[in-house]
């Protein structure tokens, strides 16, 4: 997990999904994602083999997939829970600079 910056204003995260096509575990990541209200990119490996062939350099072989990267850590099929709690962790994160810093965080998704 990466820290706040040197402002201590917590940015937000950002989501990269990894997949090899559609399934129900990646339709209910999917769904999850978009109820919390949280932008992510979709990248499908069959048609992106240089980023396959570093997520195997990164991870090993074989990938269990769905992947979900979240400012640069690899989740390999995160538990909706896991995801979740990531997810509210740092919208958390980001109430409290608010609040102590009176900041609003910057970032981008």
């Amino acid at each position: 997990m990466k820290y706040s910056n040197d402002k201590h204003i917590e940015k937000d995260p950002t989501m990269i999904i990894y997949c090899k096509g559609w399934c129900g575990y990646l339709q209910k990541l999917v769904e999850l994602l978009q109820k919390k209200d949280y932008a992510f990119t979709f990248i499908d490996l069959r048609f992106n083999t240089p980023k396959a062939k570093m997520l195997i350099s990164e991870l090993g072989n074989p990938l269990i997939l769905p992947i979900l990267e979240i400012n640069g850590i690899f989740y390999e099929k995160p538990a909706p829970s896991e995801v979740t709690q990531v997810i509210d962790l740092k919208k958390w994160r980001q109430r409290i600079d608010r609040t102590y810093y009176n900041e609003k965080p910057s970032g981008t998704y």
